[in-house]
């Protein structure tokens, strides 16, 4: 059988064989790949597309693209740090929920400020990977990182639990809506998420204790549920257990007194 191969980038053919049929698969409907020369090609489209058509005309054409292999000391990555403990989404049901990616959980997040040396630790790290390992320049922006510093800790940033109760009834009279993570079914338990201007504020409390409480923009994934409410209460609610503010990116700390103009500004 002769097998024609055209690069489906130029158009043009670049090689020929005749094989036996025996030796070619039924389909190219799944991921195939060929080996031509020193270079390996993705099979995009087959023409005639079954065994049963391509056998009978005795020639079959075959639409490749080359694979372009990446070396692992060329990916970069996007953010400076990510949170290592991401929770699972084993609560049933999705519907109304506030989608984060992963990356994005605890990325800015309230820690109590008895915590203040773990922090102030973690963040030098994080201050590292800018320092040795940032691309890019002033000129033409920061494009990623050669590294990563992935934050163990703090393993719990709230020890003394606000209530999730007499925080949200400061903020919403709303319905709290529970947190998903974008690719995921489903939603993290005990979790919940309410608008505070721009952006949300989400958490997970067991049941009434805020364990975790962090903030992130309302976003185009969310979009259409971004009430505005105002800033001023939630810096009073938390008051009660004067938290610091953590924006673990941008290696910054607020303190509550100063949250709304910081939040402001964002």
């Amino acid at each position: 059988m002769r097998v024609l191969f055209v690069d489906v980038v130029t158009g043009i053919e670049i090689a020929r064989t005749e094989l036996p049929a025996t030796q070619l698969p039924d389909s190219f409907a799944p991921a195939t790949t060929v080996e031509l020369g020193d270079a390996t090609w993705s099979v995009e489209r087959a023409d005639p597309p079954t065994a049963a058509q391509f056998r009978a005309a005795g020639a079959l054409t075959l639409t490749v693209r080359c694979v372009e292999t990446v070396s692992p000391a060329n990916i970069l990555y996007s953010l400076p740090t990510i949170c290592d403990a991401v929770p699972r989404c084993d609560a049933v049901g999705d519907a109304d929920r506030f989608e984060l990616h992963e990356d994005d959980w605890r990325q800015v997040e309230f820690v109590g400020a008895g915590l203040a040396g773990v922090v102030e630790a973690q963040l030098r790290a994080v201050r590292e990977i800018y320092k040795r390992h940032a691309v890019g320049t002033q000129a033409d922006g920061l494009t990623g990182f050669r590294a990563i510093h992935i934050r163990s800790e703090p393993v719990q940033p709230l020890p003394t639990a606000p209530s999730r109760q007499h925080l949200l009834a400061l903020l919403s009279p709303a319905p709290p809506r529970p947190v998903g993570l974008r690719g995921q079914p489903g939603t993290i338990r005990d979790s919940f998420a309410v608008p505070v201007g721009p952006l949300m504020l989400y958490g997970i409390a067991e049941p009434d204790a805020i364990r975790v409480l962090g903030l992130h923009p309302a976003g185009p994934h969310n979009a259409g549920r971004r009430t505005f409410g105002p800033l001023a209460s939630l810096q009073q609610g938390l008051r009660s257990f004067d938290p610091t503010l953590v924006d673990w990116c941008r290696c910054a700390t607020v303190r509550t007194d100063s949250l709304a103009d910081y939040l402001s500004g964002r």
